[in-house]
């Protein structure tokens, strides 16, 4: 072929070379970028043909880089569609490997080197850095393997034999035999389907293996025939023609992807947002809890999911389930109904945090998830567990979701969105929580509305029975008589000073007046418990210190702090069997009085959650949760602070720190007593 033929072919790889560089901008990635760099190689193969004279002998530089591209440009190819274009520790060994060895075998054919060793040497390890590759790519046993690794020792066995014998031309055909055709095989493999740009790729890559075997036999067999030199380089088109297309469907099929994630995204929003839009509403979480899960498993890449959310008793209920079998939920409820109280913080101890509040957790935590179809999906960490907590950190709950196959292809974006749900529901069921204490402390205030106004009709006739009584004394002279009436006042007057401690209890005082003495206060508060206790044999301890100081408080939250207090001892003994006792203690500490209230009882049963508004452990109807956090409150209100703490072997204490009032508070607060 005349230079004035090669100019053509060389200026449409020319342009090739630049398309592909263009394309490179466009679509990052490994194998385009491979791509890229073969097709410089081939242009560089093809500038070497035409700066080859026509006539006389052609210099051996020119001969090593028009071979060695050429073979160079087959590796990068082959190294583009195997597996190792992933891999790039294994892609650069392959590269340096196959196309140093291959360049280094064109170089001393293009010299003409006379040993046959280094040639033998070249074509073993080449052929040997090819069955390492081979064996790489294998993924099992198969005729495809087999044949294509048969057809390879073939043709290092051929190559080698003829370098052996002094005859080289074959080891450069079989290189390039071997490597376009391994080329054509790893595509037809790696795209797993028959599209357009596969068969012009994989056909390409076939005839361009071809041609070299093909011209060697005809040169061999009729060397006077003819052949145009376009039709040996038709198969290179094809291959670029190909590698066009691919880089095409790659991107359609990337367009595709956005579109239909921006479609699910779309159903996501819409059905999340209708979800938001009724835990917003006035409905109970409880029971919008299987639409959630539904929504979960129809709009997301998860195939299963379960809410689970805690009762009054602060044990983990399922709320909503979707995609999970009967088996699967009854495990699941068997298992929460067995754990302790602080059992999700447990698990998300021991797991593998994904997100915000999301956690993938380790196998021996996990259920084995059965559908609801009767399939079993089984993997090394099958369950990703989303926490609902409060605004004040509290765990309300969890969902449950059963992951794909492999869950680092979790899309992180979607699971934010699922996060935010699960915050919506845990803000929902705070909210109820907080809407039923509102109500039933408002009941508890009118029911104080109630009792004072019953203890302000009943002071009356007490007044009248104590002074009738009186006089009955003075006008019976027997003697058992006067002993029945003398019990009689007695009793009279006592029940006079419960009701007077009960209205004094619930009249509100003023809240400037910050100093008072804690004895007399305690004692109001203790006589107002007194048949509670004297009923149910408990055992009330003080342990004053002489002289203690006014505090920096006044009467009404000093009541109110010690009568909370004694409340939640007395309801904690309840529980227990054995000695009731409360220890009540204070003494001075610097500029702060401590003071100390201790029970025998069960303990608190969580530290973490004891001072949360509207938290409680007693029964329906038997507390509101204010008790500890209303003292706390008017603790740091005062400067002062709350502690609660566990006793050993069982029991609880609370500690309260309150400031004392300095001697000129003391004297205002006298002056006005006195007025």
């Amino acid at each position: 072929m005349g230079g004035a033929e090669k100019i053509p072919t060389f200026l449409t790889v020319g342009v090739l070379v630049i398309l592909f560089v263009c394309l490179k901008r466009q679509a990052r990635s490994v194998r385009l970028t491979l791509w890229t760099v073969g097709w410089t190689l081939v242009f560089t193969h093809f500038l070497a043909q035409l700066l080859e004279p026509n006539h006389g002998s052609t210099s051996s530089l020119l001969l090593a880089i028009d071979s060695g591209s050429l073979l160079a440009a087959a590796v990068s190819f082959l190294v583009s569609v195997s597996s190792a274009v992933e891999d790039s520790a294994r892609r650069t060994l392959l590269l340096i490997a196959l196309a140093g060895l291959s360049a280094a075998y064109a170089a001393c054919d293009s010299y003409g080197i006379p040993s046959r060793w280094p040639y033998v040497l070249c074509l073993a390890a080449c052929f040997g850095v090819v069955g390492w590759f081979l064996a790489g790519e294998k993924a099992g046993p198969s005729i495809p393997f087999a044949a294509t690794a048969l057809l390879c020792s073939l043709a290092g066995a051929w190559s080698i034999r003829a370098a052996l014998r002094g005859s080289f031309e074959e080891g450069a055909v079989a290189l390039v035999a071997v490597f376009f055709g391994l080329a054509g095989t790893f595509t037809c493999r790696s795209y797993g389907r028959a599209t357009p740009a596969m068969l012009t790729i994989a056909g390409g890559f076939f005839c361009w293996a071809a041609v070299s075997p093909v011209g060697l036999l005809i040169r061999c067999v009729a060397p006077n025939l003819m052949i145009p030199g376009e039709l040996w380089n038709t198969p290179k088109f094809f291959v670029a023609l190909g590698m066009i297309l691919a880089v095409v469907e790659d991107k359609s099929e990337r367009i595709a992807g956005m579109e239909r994630k921006a479609r699910m995204l779309n159903r996501q929003l819409e059905s999340f947002s209708a979800i938001t839009s009724r835990l917003l509403g006035a409905g109970r979480p409880e029971a919008i809890c299987p639409a959630i899960a539904s929504a979960l498993t129809e709009v997301s890449c998860f195939k299963g999911a379960v809410i689970q959310l805690e009762d009054s008793e602060r044990r983990l209920q399922i709320r909503g389930s979707s995609g999970a079998s009967p088996a699967y939920l009854e495990r699941l409820q068997q298992r929460a109904q067995d754990a302790p109280p602080d059992w999700i913080r447990d698990l998300c101890g021991k797991a593998r945090p994904v997100g915000k509040n999301s956690y993938l957790l380790p196998p021996e935590e996990t259920i084995t998830f059965h559908r609801r179809d009767g399939q079993t999906e089984c993997c090394e960490a099958a369950e990703l567990l989303i926490t609902l907590c409060s605004a004040g950190g509290a765990c309300l709950g969890c969902i449950r979701l059963h992951t794909p196959p492999d869950p680092n292809a979790i899309d992180a974006l979607e699971l934010s969105r699922i996060e935010m749900l699960a915050a919506d529901l845990a803000q929902a069921v705070e909210r109820k929580a907080l809407q039923t204490q509102l109500v039933w402390s408002e009941k508890l205030a009118a029911l104080g509305q109630l009792l004072a106004g019953v203890a302000h009709e009943l002071s009356n006739p007490l007044t009248v029975i104590m002074g009738y009584g009186d006089l009955m004394q003075d006008a019976v002279a027997a003697p058992h008589l006067h002993d029945y009436l003398t019990k009689l006042v007695s009793e009279a007057r006592r029940m006079k000073r419960i009701i007077d401690n009960l209205l004094r209890f619930s009249r509100r005082g003023g809240r400037d007046a910050r100093a008072v003495r804690l004895l007399p206060v305690l004692q109001e508060v203790l006589a107002l418990r007194e048949y509670y206790t004297r009923t149910r044999n408990v055992r009330v301890e003080l342990h004053i210190a002489a002289d203690l100081p006014h505090l920096a408080v006044n009467e009404d939250e000093i009541k109110q702090i010690l009568l909370n207090l004694l409340n939640n001892a007395s309801d904690a003994l309840e529980e227990t069997a054995d000695s009731k006792r409360i220890v009540i203690r204070a003494q001075t500490s610097g500029e702060r009085v401590v003071i100390e209230v201790e029970d025998s009882g069960p303990g608190f049963s969580n530290l973490n959650r004891a001072l949360d508004p509207f938290y409680t452990t007693k029964p329906a109807g038997k507390g509101t949760g204010l008790g500890l956090s209303v003292c706390y409150g008017i603790a740091h209100e005062r400067g002062g602070d709350l502690r609660i703490e566990n006793v050993d072997p069982h029991g609880a204490r609370v500690t309260i720190e309150l400031p004392i009032a300095d001697a000129l508070t003391r004297a205002l607060v006298a002056a006005a007593a006195h007025a």
